[in-house]
């Protein structure tokens, strides 16, 4: 598995606007997940090598971050926000909505974050790929979930 020509010259752009070149690990890794799908081994590595940091570091961390998938992905992952704020205003029924919804399919996957994704007020929230829905209560829910049925 390599990196594609294109995420290898964002990497590389993106280092050079890190005062130092550590910093820019965790988005890179993120650059690197985007192309592949997930963080296999490989990938890992060669973002570590462009922007200059051992692969163990770069591992270390993949791990650590949920966000990271050290391991494959459906093509379509739903991260459901069930921090307080969203417990509050649902997240479990979303989970559970969601879950039912996809729990045949091998296109949609339903993953509970550890993490909030700070936006409390518009709570519960969900992000896939790089979108981010807020505010879903009954009807959202249900709009989301045809969107998703037809991506």
């Amino acid at each position: 598995m390599s990196l594609s020509a294109d995420t290898r010259e964002e990497i590389e752009r993106l280092v050079g606007k890190f005062p130092e070149r550590r910093s820019a690990l965790l988005p890179a890794l993120k650059l690197a997940q985007r192309d592949a799908g997930w963080l296999p081994e490989e990938a890992i590595a060669e973002a570590a090598d462009l922007v200059g940091v051992p692969p163990s570091a770069a591992l270390e961390l993949a791990r650590f971050y949920t966000m990271l998938h050290t391991e494959p992905v459906a093509p379509i992952l739903v991260v459901v926000c069930a921090q307080l704020p969203c417990a509050l205003r649902g997240a479990q029924g979303l989970i559970r909505d969601l879950h039912d919804a996809f729990k045949d399919s091998d296109q949609v996957e339903v993953e509970r974050t550890s993490e909030c994704f700070g936006a409390c007020h518009r709570a519960p929230m969900v992000r896939v790929g790089d979108r981010y829905y807020e505010n879903l209560d009954e009807g959202g829910r249900a709009a989301l979930i045809e969107e998703l049925r037809g991506a």
